[in-house]
């Protein structure tokens, strides 16, 4: 009998920041731990990688099913109710954290408190009140309605619309932008498929288990993005998106030795080279193979037609930019506690509230622009918005935004047009661009199309078998230990035991408890690490429902050994 132990990246990313919390996230409890409120960069990551998802399949089987019409009759003739269905499935995804989304440590601290034109004025406000003689109960009302915790509830009904809003504008901007030039480059053959491989294997006599006469086997979990056939040398790469809330020269480097691309291609390329042969040895109907294989006629197609088993030539990776969240001051006077708010021009414009009290500005009130800084063709300059005439302003609001407002905003910012300069025959200058002009851009012209602005040209990584076989090795002798141990952990029931086991095989990394950002184990409010020994012991019941059993985020995970131990 084989007892299988899965591992994915996460697992490892998570062990390689913190062995203790490799432990509360993963194994703690049976199926690991995890804050009940998601994270906002991992709400909004993953919402968007569902609706992007939607979209390769649809635009995919659309070209599987109409070959005769081909890809260009797709996009001129593109049907906004697919649009609509990609923009249905990520917020249908980003619906799961209606419920509370965890802010960073920073921005989550400036919330609790309350700004301090706010304080002063609850403090007048109250003042006046027993001035006047008003009654302690009409006072303690008055109180209430400045309280931070109102607020605060007050701004998460803000911050979910918010974020629905970036991921709306971050899907329907892939599909202007950037959905065309990806399918006439590549053919999708797979979108999401789950997949493991075995990593390693091993005999009974592992320490908990010296009379054991399983078999244990570590098998390593996948779902890359999508896997693409590049058109023109029939190479295949592995697609990975990623959102982010801003790009610098550390993003490009870090994805440089990122693992994805190494650990996801193993078992593409094994499971691969086993269709191939199937198809070689025994040329079976491709349609019928590949209804029977869970795959695409395409992919039939192509093991059908290549000379050897294929392998993944490159990781092809494609960022999206959420924009920075900074201060509101606006929405902080509003709610009387400091906020931030996502700075993205896709949810957010600048918007004319005056105009200059000498001269001309070129605008009226009401006019808006999508970028703060513009180029003045007439002056052949640079310039910036006048600070003082406009505001920046979300563009969603609630009523509107159910209506169809991010919607409007990015078909304003998608239907811009290259605006040429003129031709002058007597001095033999020809006409050349002078920028991107559009309606929601009311000043001047900008350098680049505003939705190319959210998306970093496509990093394309090559793998290395050098560093591939570095890896297993590293990854396998790693886990086989970490799996050995939590065996260990698992078969004490006295507490005092599990503790000391914990801080010799699961040690807490006190450098990773506050960056890069503050771990959800180490929270002031319910800190696991740091709590009480009864809250070290039972988190579950003693954290007052802060922490939730983690769902398995792959279907196989259900025949974990952490699973049958429990």
């Amino acid at each position: 009998m084989t007892t299988k132990i899965f591992i994915d990246r996460s697992r490892i990313i998570t062990r390689e920041r913190c062995d203790r919390r490799r432990w509360l996230e993963y194994h703690e409890s049976g199926t690991g731990i995890v804050p009940k409120r998601t994270p906002l960069a991992l709400g909004v990551g993953s919402a968007v990688h569902a609706g992007l998802a939607q979209m390769l399949l649809d635009a995919q089987q659309w070209l599987w099913d109409h070959p005769q019409l081909g890809l260009a009759y797709f996009f001129s003739n593109f049907d906004m109710t697919y649009e609509e269905s990609w923009v249905a499935a990520a917020l249908a995804d980003f619906s799961a954290h209606a419920s509370g989304l965890e802010l960073d440590a920073n921005e989550s601290a400036a919330l609790g408190a309350m700004t301090t034109d706010a304080k002063q004025l609850a403090e007048q406000m109250i003042a006046q009140a027993r001035e006047l003689g008003m009654s302690e109960q009409d006072i303690a009302g008055i109180a209430q309605g400045m309280d931070p915790a109102i607020a605060r509830s007050e701004f998460e009904r803000y911050l979910f619309a918010e974020q629905s809003a970036l991921v709306e504008a971050l899907v329907r901007a892939y599909a202007r932008r950037r959905l065309q030039p990806l399918l006439s480059e590549f053919e999708v053959l797979e979108v999401e498929r789950e997949g493991e491989w075995k990593l390693s294997s091993w005999k009974p006599g592992w320490p908990m288990a010296p009379e054991d006469e399983h078999d244990y086997e570590l098998w390593f979990m996948s779902r890359p993005d999508a896997l693409l056939r590049h058109r023109q040398s029939n190479e295949l790469y592995l697609l990975s998106y990623k959102t982010t809330g801003q790009w610098d020269v550390r993003k490009a480097r870090d994805i440089e030795h990122d693992m994805q691309g190494l650990s996801e291609g193993v078992e593409v390329e094994r499971r691969l080279a086993k269709w191939y042969e199937e198809i070689q040895e025994y040329s079976p109907d491709l349609k019928s193979w590949a209804e029977a294989t869970g795959t695409s006629v395409a992919m039939a197609k192509y093991l059908a037609t290549v000379g050897a088993a294929p392998r993944i030539h490159a990781i092809r990776y494609e960022f999206l930019l959420k924009g920075e969240r900074w201060k509101d001051k606006e929405l902080s006077a509003r709610l009387g506690i400091e906020c931030r708010s996502q700075q993205s021009h896709l949810i957010r414009q600048y918007v004319a509230t005056s105009t200059p009290k000498k001269g001309d500005g070129g605008y009226s009130v009401g006019d808006v622009c999508w970028s703060w800084d513009f180029y003045r063709p007439e002056d052949d300059k640079d310039s910036k918005l006048a600070w003082q005439n406009w505001k920046s302003r979300a563009v969603f609001f609630e009523s509107e935004w159910e209506s169809g407002a991010i919607k409007k905003w990015i078909d304003k910012l998608d239907q811009s047009e290259i605006l040429m300069s003129g031709e002058d025959s007597t001095v033999g200058l020809v006409p050349r661009q002078l920028g991107w002009k559009s309606a929601a851009q009311a000043m001047g012209v900008t350098k680049e199309h505003p939705l190319d602005k959210v998306f970093v040209p496509a990093v394309t990584i090559y793998r290395n078998d050098d560093q591939l076989r570095d890896w297993v090795e590293q990854v396998e002798h790693a886990e086989r230990e970490v799996a050995q141990h939590v065996a260990e952990v698992n078969a004490t029931s006295d507490p005092g035991e599990k503790r000391s086991l914990l801080n010799r095989y699961f040690p807490q990394v006190r450098q990773s408890c506050e960056y890069p950002g503050t771990c959800p184990y180490a929270r002031d409010r319910v800190s696991v690490c740091w709590g009480s020994a009864e809250m070290q012991a039972d988190p579950l019941t003693v954290g007052g429902g802060e922490y939730v059993r983690r769902v398995p985020n792959h279907p196989v995970e259900d025949q974990s050994l952490v699973q049958i131990n429990k």
